[in-house]
């Protein structure tokens, strides 16, 4: 298909060959397809950021863009490899609960990719990017289905992350950091929907009067942008995903306090 598109996130970084090496197999494959980078600075293995961050990505992608996921700590196991079609899009990840989100919010026809004959010659047990999620991505992108690639299987089968939002306990929403960005800025699991319905209150109540714990941290309302705070000062905001982030104004939070991804934080 012309103009079609393929999105990329992986764990594989820029220092080593794999990224274009799965681009240069695309391009034998499908020479016409765009492919554009989302990232592939996922932390090593894992699943739950990658799962986010497709979350916060795909649907600002064209209508029929395949998008490919490789955060496989699996690979080379019997652990599967599926092709989701979900609305105007197509998913192509390892069955390991990369996918959950989309599984939750769409209903989706899924194939067990099995089929060899889509594959690269000679499958290394290491590198399934190469020799199989880049060739089957291409195929998707130029023939526009994936009923040929494996067998149907139901939705409910698949894996699912479990306990990946926040939960109410002893009157406080209790969440957890799940990614940082390049600033250091922490990105939590709470989203200001979330906020809005713990706290029956407007939104002005809810950005002055809030408390959030973390570590042996504290902070009492949310700003609307970083220059409310002094610089090098710590703040909380609601960023561009619409999730409650940690901050420091011109500093970096993630460094500067000491904070690990899937630590807990509270709001009372």
């Amino acid at each position: 298909m012309e103009n079609s598109c393929i999105s990329l996130i992986t764990d594989f970084g820029l220092k080593d060959e794999y990224v274009g090496v799965m681009k240069g197999v695309i391009a034998l494959k499908n020479p016409c397809v765009k492919v554009i980078d989302i990232t592939h600075y996922i932390d090593p293995q894992n699943i739950l950021q990658a799962a986010y961050t497709l979350l916060f990505s795909y649907s600002y992608f064209p209508k029929h863009t395949v998008h490919v996921i490789v955060v496989d700590p699996g690979v080379g196991s019997d652990r599967k490899i599926v092709a989701v079609k979900a609305d105007d899009y197509f998913f192509l990840a390892p069955d390991n609960g990369v996918l959950s989100f989309i599984l939750n919010e769409f209903l989706c026809t899924t194939i067990v990719v099995n089929r060899s004959e889509f594959f690269l010659p000679g499958v290394s047990n290491s590198f399934h990017g190469r020799d199989i999620f880049a060739p089957v991505s291409a195929h998707i992108a130029k023939y526009q289905q994936i009923e040929d690639l494996g067998d149907e299987i139901s939705p409910k089968e698949l894996i699912k992350l479990h306990n990946t939002g926040p939960y109410i306990d002893k009157g406080q929403i209790i969440g957890q950091f799940v990614m940082s960005d390049r600033f250091g800025n922490l990105i939590s699991n709470i989203s200001f929907n979330d906020l809005k319905k713990f706290k029956a209150a407007d939104s002005f109540d809810i950005m002055n009067t809030i408390n959030i714990k973390f570590k042996d941290k504290k902070i009492v309302g949310i700003v609307n942008h970083y220059e409310q705070v002094k610089k090098k000062s710590m703040l909380a905001i609601i960023g561009s995903k619409g999730l409650l982030e940690i901050s420091i104004n011109c500093g970096n939070a993630k460094h500067d306090l000491n904070v690990e991804i899937g630590s807990k934080i509270y709001i009372s």
